[in-house]
Order: structure tokens, then sequence, then C-alpha cells
């Protein structure tokens, strides 16, 4: 969904935009636009099964593609002063209601615009004692970072609880620094390794001294149990001429705190690599510290492939209580409609990855790239490890929604068929070496034998002190047509037997296309699902989307046993 808006229009938009200065600095905001040009420059040279690929870069690129046109509008002072104090005073205030906790305020959503900036979504949970921080992307911490700061811009917004999730504060946009090149992209990703030390990574799009482009992952840190956040720290540092990072995930390391790991997927167009001399590259790497996040050593590839059929993407990173390396990603053969297959690794600290393991096949959801309503779901997975200290610890469970079950001829489908999502699982008790004889559904329904089935998508997955597994995803089950969406989660004792329990939200249709700076097929890829890292309490908590009455996209929050 491009944006086409006359600067006139646009204008009017930004009316109702509460600003903390009388002018805007257009010289900011210009440079702010040649940086995205850059970016989508970048973005389109890559082909099109490529970009649909790709995750946070997507959505940069629609946010480039209404800057090029709308910065003009920005030349003219604007001012709100009294609408600027209610934003102030609106996300001081937390609210929650009994078992599902309201995460993001959406009281401000519509401050700055009725047309653009209000969808929060992709979540990802830390929990550590007392505090939880749930990080997630929002469009509306763009056009407040671009109107009212004076730095870069941010696409990412945290909120943090004191009380085990049961009340939280949208603290606002993560702080993009200074910088006014750097573009924090969302895609977020949180963790801790105490009560006070959270952590937050995402994509990042910067330059170096000279003004030249980098595309980079951006790491942040608070000392206060999320309350507040340091400005980012570049984590990697690849030629945004000729890179493209995306798709990033995060893992502390329980035996040494100050020990972290980013993984991401990188798109090369160097034409000029050892691995694939004049071709297009596509790898799975991962960067570590050793400091805390202060400074982040050199990439260690994972999995390399050489053109435009296929595509690596989605990896998750996950260090075990021993401090072994866990990596687990999806590997596409012509994507997006071609088979597709889980592939995982594991290496010690120091070392270097031998090959992967294949987990198992998996049959993509809806007609391979799209479900019913229009939305994509191509990166439906999760892998988490048991550090529980008990018996079971060590285990791996890796899940990942797959149509494998049902599927029927589809005369709108480009792969022809139309096969209905269930949550899968696999479970490796040796280390990854092995990962049973078959899959394990988590969903406790089954699919019809005859006319429709039900979608169940994106799943996450945690385990918590007592070696409980628990999963949660979004579910179509209670709709014979399959259209409306509902939040289920589920428990096990070991990952084979597991009861499902429905949260308690209204069920909502899949509303997309309505926010003029998100790609408009997106819904978000995971959300994300946490237990104490600390050990200190028993459980789970589940940050996830919403729409509520008015299709306006929220996060809220879910504790379970």
């Amino acid at each position: 969904m491009k944006v086409k808006l006359s600067a006139c229009l646009f204008l009017s938009i930004l009316a109702g935009v509460p600003a903390l200065s009388a002018q805007v600095d257009t010289a900011r905001i210009k440079a702010i636009n040649t940086r995205l040009q850059q970016q989508l420059k970048m973005y389109n040279r890559f082909p099109a099964n490529l970009r649909l690929a790709m995750d946070g870069n997507s959505n940069a690129a629609h946010i480039a593609e209404f800057m090029k046109s709308m910065t003009p509008a920005f030349s003219k002072p604007m001012t709100r002063p009294a609408l600027a104090a209610h934003l102030k005073a609106q996300m001081a205030a937390a609210a929650a209601t009994s078992g599902v906790s309201s995460v993001s305020d959406p009281s401000t959503d519509l401050d700055f615009s009725s047309f653009l900036g209000f969808t929060q979504s992709e979540t990802s949970t830390a929990w550590c004692g007392n505090n939880v921080v749930v990080g997630f992307n929002d469009s509306g911490s763009y056009v407040q970072t671009l109107v009212n700061g004076t730095g870069g811009v941010a696409f990412s917004g945290v909120a943090h609880s004191t009380n085990r999730g049961a009340t939280f504060k949208d603290v606002g946009p993560i702080p993009p620094g200074s910088n006014v090149n750097n573009f924090t992209e969302g895609d977020p990703q949180v963790a801790c390794s105490s009560a006070s030390n959270f952590y937050y990574a995402q994509l990042f799009a910067t330059s170096d001294s000279s003004g030249n482009p980098i595309s980079s992952l951006a790491f942040s840190s608070s000392t206060d149990g999320g309350a507040s956040w340091s400005d980012p720290v570049a984590a990697l540092n690849k030629d945004g001429f000729t890179h493209s990072i995306d798709k990033e995930w995060l893992s502390v390391d329980p035996s040494n705190p100050k020990r972290m790991y980013l993984s991401y997927t990188d798109f090369d167009f160097t034409f000029n690599s050892l691995a694939c001399p004049n071709d297009i590259r596509t790898a799975i790497e991962v960067v570590g510290s050793n400091d805390g996040g202060a400074t982040w050593g050199t990439p260690t590839v994972i999995d390399t492939i050489c053109g435009a059929n296929d595509a690596l993407q989605g990896s998750h990173v996950v260090v075990d209580s021993k401090g072994q390396v866990n990596i687990a990603w999806v590997h596409f053969t012509a994507f997006p409609i071609g088979p597709r297959e889980l592939r995982f690794t594991s290496y010690a600290h120091g070392k270097s990855p031998k090959g992967y393991t294949v987990v198992d096949g998996v049959v993509g959801v809806g007609d391979t790239f799209f479900l019913q309503g229009g939305f994509r779901d191509f990166l439906g997975l999760d892998m988490n490890i048991d550090r529980s200290g008990t018996a079971s610890d060590g285990t791996i469970y890796l899940t990942w929604d797959d149509g494998r079950d049902k599927s029927i001829p589809d005369l709108g489908s480009t792969s022809g068929l139309y096969a209905w999502a269930d949550v899968l699982l696999r479970i490796s008790s040796d280390g990854g070496k092995s990962w049973g004889f078959f899959p394990i559904k988590v969903n406790s329904d089954s699919q019809p034998r005859f006319g429709l089935g039900h979608d169940h998508y994106q799943p996450g997955i945690a385990i918590d002190s007592t070696g409980k597994v628990g999963a949660c995803w979004y579910d179509r089950r209670d709709d014979p047509e399959n259209f409306g969406v509902e939040r289920f989660c589920a428990t096990s004792p070991d990952g084979f037997a597991w009861t499902n329990t429905k949260v308690a939200i209204a069920g909502f249709a899949p509303v997309h296309g309505i926010d003029g700076l998100i790609n408009g097929v997106y819904m978000g890829d995971y959300d994300g699902l946490a237990s104490d890292t600390l050990k200190t309490n028993a459980g789970f908590i589940g940050s996830f989307e919403v729409m509520n009455s008015k299709a306006n996209p929220d996060i809220k929050a879910f504790s379970f046993q």
C-alpha cells in the first residue's frame, strides 16, 4: 500500500499532531528523508520474491514512500501545546482488566493523525522477578519522533510492568539517538538478566561519520526495569548501499549474563562475496557481545544461499543454561510457493557451527504466504529451551504453524490450494541431534474432514521454572467461516499432552491496510511468550496484538499458569 496524499491534505492531518516546539526543523526532516530514500533504493534492487521475504524492511520501504512525497508539508510551523500536555498525561496512565492487561496506551493513537501512525503490533516480552517489559512495533512512535524529536526517528515502542504484568505503563518510543540518520525500525526483541537490567534489540538504519548508510541492529539497555532506555548501540556495521539486515532475534546467556547473541538475516547485494560471486547472497548470521551489549564481535555465518530463487529467514537464537548457542531458521525453496524446511544448529561459545539438522519439512499455510483475509503469514515459528534446572533442563521445543493436515483447491490462491494452519511442535532432548518420530499438534481441535477448516497461527512458546511448557497463538476455530480471530494459550507438563485455554478477549476481524505507514498486508509476524528468567515465579506472560471495536491495533498481555 503506497501512500499518495497531497501536501495540503497531509497538513490537515498534522493539524492534530501534538508538537513540543513551534517550528519543525526542515533541515532535519530533509536529512531523514534522504536516508530513507537510500533505503528504499536498496530495497527496490532486490527481486520481488525476496522483498516479500523481508519483514521490518518492508515497513521501512512504505515509510520511505510516504516521506518521498510528504516532506514539503513539514515546511510550516505546527504547534498543539494543549494536546501535547494531554499526550504526556495519558501516556503516564496504566489500565488493566482481570487476566488480560492493556500494554500499549490506545488513548493517544489518533492524537497524531486519523490516517496514519496508530498501529502497535509484533511483540516481544521479557520477565525478570516482578518486572516485565514488552517491546512492540509502533507506527505512532515514528510520527511522534519525526515531529517532536531532534535526532533520529523510531518505529518502536515499549511498556513496562512492576507487578508481574498486572498493569503496564506505556513509556513511548525507544530513544533513537541524536544522529538524524538513525532510524530504529522495529522488529523488537527484549530480554533481561535481572529485575533491573533489560535489553531491547531491533533493526537499525544509520550512517557512519561521513554520512554513508549502514544497515545494522540497534541494541538499547535499561537499568531501571524498563522505565527508561539508553540511546542505541550499533551491534553490526554493514554497507547500507549493498546490505539489508532483517528479522533479528536476541538471547542472553544465563551462565554469563554479560554474554548475549543476536541472529539475523543478511540480504546481500554486493555481488562480490566469496560465497556467491556475481550473485545475490542471503545468509543467516549471528553476532555476540561479551560485555553486556556495549560492543559486538564479528558475524558468524550460520547458513548461506546464492541467487534469488530460494530464501533464508526467521532465525531464532536461544542460549541454554550451559551457554550452548542454539539457532533455528527456515529455508524456502522457490519462495514463496515452494517447499520449505526447518533447520537447526548449535555450537559452544567461541566455536563455529558445523552444518545443520533438518528438523522437519513445513507445509506453507493459506496460499503459502497469505491467510484468509489477505494478510501475510510465512514465518509463524518460535523456539525455546528448558532452563529450569529440573530434570528436563536442556530440552528444546520448536513450534510452527503448518498446513499439512487439511487443504482444498482454491481458485484465488497463487499455489492453487488453501491449507489451514495447525500449531505443530518438535521436541529434542539430545541437544538438537534428533527431534522425535513425528510432530505434536498443540491446538486441541481437529480440522473438519469436510468443508472449510480453521487457522491456528503464529505460535510463541516458553518454559517456566518448573519445566512446564506454555504456548500461545491466534486461533479461528470458533468461526465456521474461518475469518474472526481469537487468542488461545495452552500448557503441557512435557510438551506431549496439551490443555488449551481461550483468552478472554473479544474476537476481531483481520483488519489491515488501515495505517498509512504500514505495509498493507502486514499484521505482524510473531508475538512473544515469556517465563520468569530469574525462576522466581512459575507461569507465563504473553503479549499480543488485538483489534478494538474501531479496528485500531493495540497490545494486550495475558498471564497464566
